[in-house]
């Protein structure tokens, strides 16, 4: 009976094989889609369709109501392993374009896909034409699918796609896009004039804007002329016996690396705790600093605007990051980050 149990038990853990076609291979939105099942076993079918409908029928038929690229999963029996995903894209009769998500916003990546029936196979190329607004990520202006981010928000937009079909040019299509704002985490700049923040959007830099009251608040409670560490208070003017033979006007610590980070009339170096190791970083740097420890980043002012690079990591300080110039602002007093998107 034992024996009889377990032989069971593994049959019923068996892994299905799952499989499943579709028919016409080149749909056309508001045409009927039939999915043909070839699993090899199971007895409840749970189909997605990628555009939030779904069917628990064995072979079911399906019409989309849109041109796109969906991803049409099967899932046999209730069972995350026994699935299978397959992409099919539905065209339109009238060649078109299609963006990868319904809201576009600033700095954000977004890829652009013509979409063209061409069921005899003929030679097609593209043409794309792009806003002043929007840059080009990856891809060139002759493939079938770019990526794209627009730079600046609260504007509407146009790209242009002109498709040629074996000897046929299509009328140029057009879309229009409104391009919403992205909240993101900001560095804060106190400068002469005004406070200024610019947001930090993936690995991108946002247009410099006027500080928002919450930043003028965090800016006002920030300091690079003291710091507390491991219940120690240092101070900028009072820094004699760690660098006898330097006139620190600004400091920073990193404390995971256990780094100095000052300024001087001489310019930014980077010191560990110590005092050894003093290596100079820019020998333009004008005061304030801030060290950024959640994206290990480092800014400081210069006359030609804020600067960052990478935090050295190196025992001996050597480093190999060549700085990054964000904005052309010259005045800049205190910088700090605000991790609160915004």
């Amino acid at each position: 009976m034992i024996c009889l149990a377990c032989a069971m038990a593994m049959v019923g853990c068996k892994k299905v094989s799952v499989d499943f076609t579709y028919s016409p291979k080149e749909p056309k939105a508001g045409e009927k889609i039939t999915f043909t099942n070839h699993s090899s076993a199971g007895e409840k079918w749970a189909w997605n369709f990628g555009d939030y409908s779904t069917s628990i029928s064995k072979n079911p038929s399906k019409v989309y109501k849109k041109p796109g690229t969906y991803l049409v999963t099967l899932m046999v029996d209730s069972a995350k392993y026994n699935t299978c995903s397959q992409s099919i894209t539905v065209y339109d009769t009238v060649p078109t374009f299609v963006a990868s998500t319904d809201s576009i916003c600033h700095y954000q990546n977004v890829t652009l896909t013509a979409n063209i029936y061409n069921p005899f196979k003929y030679t097609l190329s593209y043409q794309w034409v792009l806003p002043t607004n929007c840059v080009l990520h990856s891809g060139s202006l002759t493939s079938s699918s770019i990526v794209v981010y627009f730079k600046s928000p609260l504007v509407e937009d146009s790209v242009q796609l002109t498709i040629k079909q074996g000897d046929t040019t299509h009328p140029t299509i057009t879309k229009k896009y409104i391009i919403h704002e992205t909240k993101a985490p900001a560095i804060l700049m106190k400068c002469s004039a005004a406070n200024f923040r610019q947001r930090m959007i993936d690995d991108r830099m946002d247009t410099v804007r006027v500080c928002l009251d919450e930043d003028n608040r965090l800016l006002a409670q920030t300091t690079d002329t003291s710091v507390s560490y491991n219940d120690s208070v240092f101070s900028a003017n009072n820094m004699s016996n760690i660098f006898p033979t330097l006139d620190v006007l600004r400091l920073q610590i990193d404390a995971m690396a256990q780094k100095w980070y000052i300024t001087t009339k001489d310019g930014l170096f980077v010191a560990n705790f110590s005092g050894q190791d003093l290596v100079r970083i820019d020998s333009d740097a004008t005061g304030a600093l801030h060290v950024d420890a959640l994206r290990s980043m480092l800014y400081w002012a210069t006359p030609d605007g804020l600067k960052a690079m990478p935090l050295v990591k190196s025992k001996n300080n050597q480093f190999s990051s060549l700085p990054i110039l964000y904005n052309n602002l010259s005045d800049i007093d205190r910088i700090v980050v605000n991790n609160t998107p915004l």
